[in-house]
């Protein structure tokens, strides 16, 4: 009896049993998830106020039909940030004398001092002033701003650095939220804590808004939240009783946040039901084309659940346009493309907060568990009984660990291992029907070609139940918004590639015509493989697969050093823009199309090496498919296409290459015969 008969007669049933009720139970939670993920379809999309003042200054059209055509391009909001000195003087709101300036001041009772810093009210535009005032009493203190009169009104001094008072932080401006409001926009508002902040600071920034229309989200500038460290409380419960939903700023490497200290405390503490919003460095916007811009925007908000999109304008514009021109192009762009998804705009969809039913979740935990044992089992066959106990072992563990821990570090665990054994699992039991099928008779050509896509959908389906388990065990609202991450995304690409090795070795005889049983074989096959005598061309064949793993494990997780070709982009921009979701090339060029010629090539009697080295670029897809589920930030039916997308193209693919390699092998044996 072979030893894929003798495992199939250990495969405990009740085990599979466990497995499939996971199953059942992960299905449920990930319908779930989808209807939450289906509802968050509003997008917020932002331009800073000052920017738009500014840019439309230089145009020949008027701000009002600049706002009409931002409107036009779906824009809905515009950021207010803390009022700067030298922001209000540039905008016309205040005036500021300095210097040489200062002396056309005819204070009363007494002259104007050099290094003094003089701030007066400019007519029809009082208002801006007393705001002013009053909020740079609240930064710098009261005996530091000296209120004089003059000529032309009352006049506050300071004797402060001049281009430090300028550029330093004050406070939002009520009035001009009120002219975002009055011209049809949302109000966004970006405040700055505050030093040695109390609770009067953190009550003046609200009260500034207060009663203003449409505040639909807060932002943070800076590294601090409002009221850090020592009035959170305060915000969190304004923020609510405003109904103001608070955002993170999205890192650079598209990995939760910008720190912000105290933000996670304030994500907490409303269930991290925040909002996640992206934008574009100044830096960034200087290298990249608008259709570039817009295609960054138009991923994010579909792959990374942004709802809030901080647009920024050029500094200059392209192809003889201004800048605001420019930049309202491709606003108008991602529009476009958001709206063909179906996502509509105006305030933005904010993710509830939300938790499975620990019901579901512990049985969807207690499937990976089984799961696990299951394919331990294939490596180490155990009797029946031994499977089950290991396997209920686990699951009293886990549920012990889930009520006890609160979930997310045993929830994290049995992600990972779904992650690891699904596609393991999947392969390996293709290679106990390929041992089963070597025995047999040559299989035709066209025969061998049809059961070996067979055989890469059979493996694709298997290693969807990993899937499904991650996308149920992960889904809730902590991890939609990563305040916690799935662990272990390098582990994920490497360990299936090492455990399909050692079960190939335990299946065909590879090394030396013998394949390994037990330990005492496997540590002669150590010994052996160690004191191997290596030549040259061998050095050269690892060299190339050093590089290929690099390459592979390098280009995983958001901190790769890897770079990617300019074709490599295009092609994606292309998946991008055609499909609903893009594969991953590892899948449909690499992995998918090598099983398909990894069963092929054991039907028709291809050396052994070479079906080795197959399967094992095979595992690399199939374990992709299911690692893409790790993604709990993308929507789980984008990533269910991203996998069934990657499938059928890898199977095009896969049948292409088999038929060049019968059309190579054909001319070859006709020239052969011509010789």
């Amino acid at each position: 009896m072979n030893r894929a008969m003798q495992q199939k007669k250990y495969y405990s049933p009740v085990l599979v049993i466990c497995i499939i009720i996971g199953l059942l139970a992960g299905l449920f939670l990930v319908h779930q998830r989808y209807q939450i993920e289906q509802a968050q379809h509003q997008i917020e999309n932002i331009v800073e106020y000052d920017g738009v003042l500014r840019a439309s200054s230089f145009e020949k059209r008027s701000t009002e039909d600049a706002f009409a055509a931002l409107r036009d391009a779906g824009v809905t909001a515009m950021a207010i940030y803390d009022r700067t000195l030298e922001k209000a003087h540039d905008a016309g709101e205040i005036a500021v004398y300095s210097g040489e300036e200062a002396r056309r001041l005819t204070l009363y009772g007494i002259e104007p001092q050099a290094g003094t810093t003089y701030v007066g009210s400019l007519p029809g535009k009082e208002g801006y002033y007393r705001e002013i005032k009053e909020d740079l009493i609240r930064r710098v203190g009261q005996d530091k701003v000296r209120v004089l009169y003059s000529d032309r009104g009352e006049v506050l001094a300071l004797t402060q650095p001049h281009q430090a008072l300028m550029e330093m932080k004050l406070g939002i401006s009520r009035l001009q939220a009120q002219a975002v409001s009055n011209a049809g926009f949302n109000v966004i508002v970006r405040p700055t804590n505050y030093k040695n902040e109390t609770k009067a600071d953190v009550e003046h920034v609200f009260n500034r808004i207060k009663g203003i229309p449409n505040v639909t989200g807060m932002v943070f500038v800076g590294k601090e939240a409002l009221g850090y460290p020592k009035n959170l409380d305060l915000t969190e419960e304004l923020l609510k009783e405003n109904h103001i939903p608070v955002m993170g700023i999205e890192a650079v490497n598209q990995l939760q946040y910008d720190p912000q200290a105290g933000f996670d405390e304030l994500a907490a503490k409303s269930e991290y039901s925040v909002g996640r919003l992206y934008t574009v460095t100044k830096e960034e916007m200087k290298k990249l084309s608008p259709t570039e811009v817009a295609q960054w925007f138009y991923i994010s908000d579909i792959e990374r659940n942004i709802r809030f999109n901080l647009y920024p304008i050029y500094e200059e514009g392209k192809n003889n346009e201004t800048a605001l021109q420019t930049s309202i192009g491709y606003m108008k762009d991602v529009k476009d493309k958001l709206e063909d998804r179906g996502f509509t705009f105006g305030r933005a969809s904010v993710y509830p907060p939300y938790t499975p039913s620990p019901i579901a979740l512990a049985l969807t935990m207690c499937g990976s568990a089984a799961l696990f044992v299951f394919m331990v089992n294939l490596f180490i066959p155990m009797k029946q009984h031994r499977q089950l106990v290991a396997a209920f072992t686990l699951m009293l563990l886990t549920i012990v660990a889930y009520v006890v821990t609160g979930a997310t570090l045993i929830t994290q665990v049995w992600a990972l291992s779904a992650a690891i054994c699904a596609p393991v699992v999947a392969i390996i039991l293709l290679m106990n029907c390929w041992q089963i099928r070597s025995q047999g008779p040559k299989v035709g050509a066209t025969r061998a070609m049809a059961e070996a896509a067979v055989y890469v959908i059979g493996a694709a389906i298997l290693a969807a139940i990993g899937g499904i388990y991650i996308a149920a065990i992960l889904g809730n609202t902590k991890f939609f918004m990563e305040f916690a991450l799935f662990r272990g995304v390098k582990l994920v690409f490497v360990a299936p590639v090492i455990l399909t090795a050692i079960a190939y070795l335990q299946r065909f005889p590879l090394w030396k015509g013998r394949t390994l049983h037990n330990w005492s074989e496997t540590k002669q096959f150590i010994r052996e493989f160690m004191t191997t005598d290596v030549k040259l061309y061998m050095v050269a064949v690892l060299a190339v697969l050093g590089g290929a793993a690099w390459v592979f494990v390098g280009r995983s997780g958001h901190t790769a050093g890897v770079p990617v070709p300019s074709f490599e982009l295009a092609l994606r921009r292309f998946l991008e823009n055609t499909l609903y979701a893009r594969p991953r090339e590892k899948e449909f060029l690499i992995g998918h199309p090598a099983l398909l010629l990894a069963g092929y090539a054991v039907l028709r009697r291809w050396p052994m090496v070479i079906h080795f080295l197959l399967t094992i670029a095979g595992v690399i897809g199939i374990g992709s498919m299911v690692e893409t589920f790790c993604h709990i930030r993308t929507p789980v039916l984008m990533s269910i296409a991203r996998g069934l997308d990657g499938l059928w193209m890898g199977l095009v693919i896969g049948v292409i290459a088999v038929l060049i390699i019968r059309f190579l092998m054909y001319t070859t044996a006709w020239y052969q015969r011509r010789g």
